[in-house]
């Protein structure tokens, strides 16, 4: 995945002020594979996270002696605690990783805010101590520490920074927005903010630069996260079935014993991003939230070489309520 989207211009680097690493072969799939494959002892290419998983997309990452460091080291971690940090070595970020998880932070909201720390001149970019340093304070709560803990938002209002990727107040996962803009749809759109399982446009086929269209590809990419979501399937069913919702509601019906029809279960995903923008509503949300911070707008990607194009007209056209 992170060969593709570097190659697409659109793999957050260094705050997500553009979207290509240089170094991007370092830290990318085929280089996980060989580093694990090497290795050996504990590392595992490829395994389930539950029982019974057939697409086992997980991994097991080892140390240079074999012993397990984390698992799994996955794409959007790579890219937020990776390259938009401007870090380009797999043990730097397995050990950025496993600081996560034993103090339990969410890596694309700790790597988006420690990215922007980097761009307000806490530590630079790439410093990988610096990073460990900050990420450590974060579970020790000293001031530093809990204005970082509360994610990319408030680290770039205290720090001033104006360059913060963050819809309704969650962070951008490792897709920069100017060059797939039906996912930046998404970001601004789903009722959840920036986030890339409310509706992934990445696989759809249209010009991901181009404004048009974009909308309409988002609704329905919303709608079917919803629905899986709903129905408690992983996510990766929606890249198999691709557009054949139709396979989808054979399964359902068999399951339940009930007639569905693809087009009513795309319709309860509907319903279902209807309820939770309802809900939002009533927390204060308005219109002006289905944005994107100005940068994305303002700023031409030197990857992508766009800017975030698409109408607000178009934005208040995917969900009309």
């Amino acid at each position: 995945m992170l060969e593709n989207t570097n190659a697409m211009g659109i793999l957050p680097t260094r705050n997500f002020s553009t979207g290509y690493h240089d170094q991007g072969g370092k830290i990318g799939g085929e280089a996980l594979h060989r580093l694990i494959t090497s290795r050996g002892g504990a590392g595992e290419t490829t395994h389930a996270c539950m029982p019974g998983c057939v697409i086992r997309c997980s991994n097991v990452f080892p140390d240079e002696n074999g012993v397990e460091v984390v698992s799994p080291l996955e794409y959007e971690t790579i890219g937020l605690l990776g390259a938009n940090c401007d870090i380009s070595d797999l043990d730097a970020i397995a050990r950025l990783n496993y600081l996560c998880n034993d103090y339990g932070l969410d890596t694309i909201e700790t790597g988006a805010a420690v990215a922007v720390a980097m761009d307000g001149g806490i530590i630079p970019f790439g410093d990988v101590e610096g990073a460990i340093n900050l990420i450590e304070e974060m579970g020790q709560g000293t001031i530093l520490g809990r204005v970082l803990a509360e994610g990319a938002e408030v680290t770039g209002r205290v720090l001033g920074v104006r360059r913060i990727p963050v819809v309704k107040g969650q962070a951008m996962p490792a897709y920069e927005p100017r060059g797939i803009k039906g996912l930046a749809v998404t970001y601004a759109t789903s009722p959840m903010g920036a986030d890339h399982t409310a509706g992934n446009t990445v696989r759809a086929q249209i010009d991901h630069r181009s404004p048009v269209g974009q909308e309409e590809i988002s609704r329905r990419a919303q709608w079917v996260a919803a629905l899986l979501d709903s129905l408690g399937l992983c996510i990766f069913i929606g890249s198999a079935l691709g557009t054949r919702l139709d396979l989808l509601a054979e399964l359902v019906t068999a399951h339940t014993g009930v007639k569905y029809t693809q087009d009513e279960l795309l319709d309860l995903g509907r319903q279902t991003v209807a309820l939770e923008r309802q809900f939002n509503k009533k927390a204060g949300f308005t219109s002006a939230h289905d944005r994107l911070p100005e940068h994305f707008i303002c700023e031409i990607s030197p990857s992508a070489q766009t800017l975030f194009d698409v109408t607000e007209e178009q934005l208040a056209g995917v969900h009309p309520d």
